[in-house]
C-alpha cells in the first residue's frame, strides 16, 4: 500500500512539473456569457466557451478568414474573423441573475478600410450608458490587428453601475452597437464574465506586435487578402468551417505522461 501511494505521488509530481497549471480547475473569473459574432461556437486556448452566434439583425460575415489576425493566438484567430455588422443599431442581451462586480469584453478588428476616419460608431448599454464613443478601429490599432474593449460594471439590488453612473437594472444587459457618422457598427465576439478586469485573458501587448516580424510563419502577412485589395461589403465566399472544432491537442501531453509513469511504476515494483 506505501509504494502504491507513493508511485502514485511520483506520478502527480510527474505532471505537475511537465504540465504546470494542469491541476488547475477553476478560474478567479466566471464566464456567464459568450459568444463568436457572426461565427461558429468555439473554445479559446484559455477555456472559454463561445456560442455560435444565433441573432438574426443583420450580417453575419466571414470576410475575415481571407486573413491573419494580429496580437491572437492562431487558434483563436475565428473569434476576430467573423463579425456581424448592420446598416442601423442593432443589440445583443444577455441575462444576468445575480449581484457582483463583472467585465464586458467587446472585441474587434477591422478588416475592411484601410485608413482612419471610415468606420465610427459607438457602444451603449441599456440605452442608458455609452460606453464607447466615436470608435475608429483603424484609428485604435490599424488594420487586421484585433482590439479589445474591456469594460467593468456592477449589479447590486436592483442597480446598475458603469463608469460611475448608476440606473435601474432588470437582469438584462443590453449590448447595443450605434451607427455613427462613418460607415456601420460591427462586433467581432463577446464575453461577460463575473470577476475583475486583470482576472480575464488579455491580449498580446500592441507594442509587441509592432516588433515581430509582420509575416507569421512566412505566410500571409497582417492585413493582406486573397482577394487582392478588392473590397466586400458581404462575406467574400462560403462560409469556412472552423478549423479548430475537433481540435485534440489534449492527447499528447497526457500520453507522454503515462509513458514516463509507467517505467518508473515498474522499477518501484523490482526495487520492492
Amino acid at each position: 500500500m506505501f509504494y502504491s501511494w507513493k508511485s502514485f505521488s511520483l506520478f502527480l509530481l510527474v505532471l505537475s512539473v511537465m504540465f504546470p497549471g494542469i491541476f488547475d480547475v477553476t478560474s478567479a473569473y466566471e464566464v456567464i456569457y459568450a459568444v463568436n459574432c457572426g461565427g461558429p461556437r468555439h473554445t479559446d486556448k484559455d477555456g472559454i466557451k463561445y456560442r455560435k452566434d444565433d441573432n438574426n439583425v443583420g450580417v453575419a460575415s466571414d470576410y475575415g478568414m481571407s486573413m491573419s489576425i494580429a496580437r491572437v493566438h492562431p487558434a483563436d484567430m475565428i473569434l476576430y474573423q467573423t463579425e456581424r455588422y448592420n446598416n442601423r443599431d442593432f443589440s445583443y442581451d444577455v441575462q444576468i441573475s445575480s449581484d457582483g462586480d463583472y467585465v464586458l469584453v467587446l472585441k474587434f478588428v477591422e478588416v475592411y478600410f484601410q485608413s482612419s476616419n471610415e468606420k465610427i460608431f459607438d457602444v451603449v448599454l441599456n440605452s442608458q450608458h455609452t460606453v464607447v464613443s466615436n470608435l475608429d478601429i483603424f484609428s485604435k490599432v490599424g488594420r487586421a490587428v484585433a482590439y479589445d474593449e474591456i469594460i467593468p460594471f456592477s449589479v447590486n439590488d436592483g442597480q446598475f453601475t458603469v463608469s460611475g453612473d448608476t440606473s435601474d437594472f432588470d437582469s438584462t444587459l443590453v449590448i447595443e452597437f450605434v451607427k455613427g457618422s462613418r460607415d456601420n457598427p460591427k462586433i467581432n465576439a463577446i464575453v461577460v464574465a463575473k470577476g475583475k478586469p486583470h482576472e480575464l485573458p488579455s491580449l498580446m501587448p500592441l507594442e509587441a506586435v509592432k516588433q515581430q516580424n509582420p509575416k507569421q510563419d512566412g505566410h500571409i502577412e497582417w492585413g493582406d487578402t486573397k482577394s487582392n485589395g478588392k473590397k466586400f461589403k458581404r462575406t467574400s465566399g462560403p462560409r469556412v468551417a472552423d478549423p479548430y472544432s475537433s481540435d485534440d491537442s489534449w492527447f499528447w501531453p497526457i500520453t507522454i505522461a503515462v509513458a514516463i509513469f509507467l517505467p518508473v511504476l515498474f522499477c518501484l515494483c523490482r526495487v520492492r
